[in-house]
């Protein structure tokens, strides 16, 4: 399945919003964005909506644990937002959905 994205900005957080399947596939590309959003510095938040993800596996998991762990050392928070059923069950398998997603 094909892979696109959306990167749009409100104040100090920045919102990726990835469409289609996060696989090993399309990992890579999504590595390439958040690195991006990341090294520019501006941001003290980074929220990625899984809304329209269809399919995440242990490559996009891995992207996304990676990309936390860097804007951590930046001093930024990032968080998932609206993961389909597909991508809670992934991260609630991996025991990661307390960590990725915020909870107000």
């Amino acid at each position: 399945m094909s892979f696109d994205y959306t990167i749009e900005r409100s104040g100090d957080t920045i919102v990726v919003s990835p469409e289609g399947d996060l696989d090993i596939d399309n990992a890579a590309l999504l590595r390439q964005v958040l690195q991006q959003v990341l090294d520019r510095g501006d941001c003290t938040h980074v929220e990625i909506d899984m809304s329209a993800v269809t399919f995440l596996d242990s490559s996009g998991l891995g992207i996304l644990v990676a990309a936390r762990r860097a804007a951590r050392s930046r001093g930024a928070t990032l968080h998932l937002r609206e993961p389909g059923p597909v991508v809670r069950m992934v991260l609630e398998v991996t025991n990661l959905y307390d960590d990725f997603v915020a909870t107000t």
